[in-house]
């Protein structure tokens, strides 16, 4: 009985390894997976999902445009860039630079969207300056991807990953129990 007892754990001991590698290998590829692009694009921030139609027809609603880190004093007419909005900082737009002014020496943007018709300073009254800025577009985007980084925002879409990862464990885990014990039953 003690035998098959220890062969039992064993059986199980490797189990829960085998599973417990597999989920590893996922961590490391999502991690390298998040951690790249952002190094590569030099912000902590290089993804967003466009959420309106303000900048139609360039960019569409669910589009999922990728960023880079370009310094602020680099940045010219005609550039398309994500920055915090303003009047509420908890808003992330992506618009085109319409030009480019100096207030005080400090250089200021004048943003537009494709489809608006007037400027963010004649419709909202800002202008984006340097501390609103996150990054400029870099011309790659994936249509309808954006889709779902809006269904799931940040941080539903980490919990997410955790309920699959924990699914792929526990199916990995019953599986290769259910393969070995049907080689240890006699045909």
């Amino acid at each position: 009985m003690s035998e098959g007892k220890s062969k039992s754990d064993r059986i199980n001991r490797k189990n829960l390894l085998r599973a417990t590698t597999y989920i590893m290998i996922i961590i490391a590829i999502m991690s390298a997976i998040w951690l790249l692009p952002r190094v590569a694009l030099g912000t902590s921030t290089p993804f967003f999902s466009v959420s309106t139609p303000s900048m139609v027809p360039t960019l569409n609603v669910g589009d999922y445009i990728v960023v880079k880190a370009e310094p602020f004093n680099n940045l010219d007419k005609g550039d398309i860039i994500v920055f915090y909005c303003p009047i509420n900082p908890n808003d992330i737009w992506v618009h085109r630079i319409a030009d480019i002014k100096y207030n005080f020496g400090q250089k200021v943007l004048i943003t537009k969207g494709d489809a608006n018709s007037g400027t963010d300073l004649e419709a909202w009254g800002f202008v984006v300056t340097e501390k609103d800025y996150i990054g400029k577009y870099t011309g790659f985007k994936i249509p309808y991807l954006g889709y779902l980084a809006l269904l799931f925002p940040y941080p539903i879409n980490y919990i997410f990953i955790i309920i699959i990862i924990i699914i792929i464990f526990f199916i990995e885990l019953s599986s290769t129990e259910k393969k070995e014990k049907r080689i240890e039953s006699p045909p």
